[in-house]
């Protein structure tokens, strides 16, 4: 209990009556426990879109910290959301493709492998360019 008290925060937002109604109904046509609940489902919801491949990536990963069982991080991290639309496993890896046509596999020692829509490789963190437009100004003798 102490440590899920250790994840959390509390906060307190003022919201719109309107807004409140909706996420009362969202929580009674969900069957949901609490309002809280509700309003926690549907931010996670509404987060999860704005994820990309490496955002999700990056979430497996933190996950694959705290345990090795790939298909338990599935489920958690992948499993329902929304921008997933395939995952396959395998004995020590997952794969999962994205709408936005990236397909990621995860290794269970936590190495990555991308490839975007036309199957070129696209690293998690790219490393910038070893030349910006200023560096090029400054090379400039007059």
């Amino acid at each position: 209990m102490a440590d899920e008290k250790e994840k959390t925060q509390r906060r307190v937002y003022v919201l719109p009556v309107e807004l409140v109604e909706r996420i009362t109904a969202f929580q009674q046509d969900m069957g949901l426990q609490s309002e809280v609940e509700a309003a926690r489902k549907l931010l996670d919801e509404a987060l999860k879109r704005r994820d990309d491949w490496r955002a999700i990536t990056r979430r497996f990963q933190e996950k694959l910290k705290e345990t090795r069982m790939l298909t338990d991080i599935a489920g958690e991290v992948l499993v329902g959301h929304p921008l997933v639309e395939g995952i396959n496993f395998a004995s020590d890896s997952i794969t999962f493709k994205l709408t936005t046509g990236e397909t990621v596999t995860v290794n269970k020692d936590g190495t990555t492998f991308a490839i975007d829509d036309y199957q070129n490789p696209i690293e998690l963190d790219p490393k910038p360019s070893r030349s910006s437009p200023r560096q090029l100004d400054d090379e400039i003798p007059f």
